[in-house]
């Protein structure tokens, strides 16, 4: 999966309808890292995070599913993930959103079907922020926005199974946002996408990597009720915004076709 040089980046342009004039904001997406030795290394999403800090973004975005589940691998302790995570910088900040497999990770939290997971409780000790149901008012050059994080659609999808149930909550999650103000909403896995709130502009997912196996750029397989409709890119509907990251790592099996390892860029505006 190309262990060795920087990753592509790959950058998308997007305008939600009633997307407030003057408002520019430029998002890196960092999906799906999967860290698992041999494939990604804690010195390998080390140098990853560099290359994000160096991608000009005012706010950086994490998109869950952290620990990597591969057979024939050895797991990356959560302190060394978290503490290179930590070093990522913008200047509106670093706000993280958790995946299914951040669930998978924590056996005990799943068998209860509650949180925190270990990998909430290792963000906290980072000091790491994140969004789980929940959202934040961002004070940017142009205006405020609100970012939105919505709980994982499938944190309790049991392995080898397309999808499952989950913890997202929409109405929790976009409580208390005023009238107006632009929304982006983190959701982990983009099949919430058709259903979103109108007052929600724009959608960041991950999950699919891309389709991971996409010979000529199409995937052939995607853990989704949408089947491979919201497989990777840029989506609009009813004035809406949907864009989907092809993530970092792997899951199933430790390489990609037609879907190299990527960072997302999206300008808003």
């Amino acid at each position: 999966m190309g262990r060795r040089g920087p990753v592509r980046v790959v950058r998308w342009k997007v305008r939600p309808d009633g997307w407030p004039s003057g408002l520019g904001l430029r998002i890196v997406m960092v999906a799906d890292v999967h860290a698992v030795w041999p494939w990604m290394t804690a010195k390998r999403l080390g140098a990853i995070v560099d290359q994000a800090n160096g991608l000009d973004a005012d706010l950086i975005c994490l998109m869950g599913d952290y620990p990597g589940h591969l057979i024939l691998t050895r797991p990356v302790p959560v302190e060394a993930v978290t503490a290179e995570l930590a070093r990522l910088s913008a200047p509106l900040g670093v706000w993280a959103i958790f995946g299914n497999h951040d669930w998978r990770d924590d056996a005990e939290a799943t068998f209860a079907r509650r949180g925190p997971t270990l990998w909430h409780r290792a963000f906290d000790e980072a000091g790491l922020n994140w969004l789980e149901n929940a959202s934040v008012q961002i004070e940017a050059p142009g205006g405020t926005i609100a970012l939105a994080g919505l709980g994982s659609q499938q944190a309790f999808k049991p392995p080898g199974q397309a999808i499952g149930d989950g913890v997202d909550d929409m109405e929790t999650t976009l409580v208390g946002i005023a009238d107006g103000v632009p929304v982006i909403l983190l959701a982990h896995e983009p099949d919430v996408f058709p259903d979103v709130p109108e007052q929600v502009g724009l959608t960041l997912s991950g999950h699919t990597h891309g389709g991971q196996i996409a010979p000529f750029g199409k995937a052939l397989f995607v853990p989704s009720r949408f089947g491979t409709r919201y497989a990777y890119g840029h989506h609009r509907l009813d004035g809406r915004d949907l864009v989907v990251s092809g993530g970092l790592g792997c899951s199933g099996v430790p390489f990609r076709v037609g879907r190299p390892p990527e960072l997302t860029v999206v300008d808003v505006g």
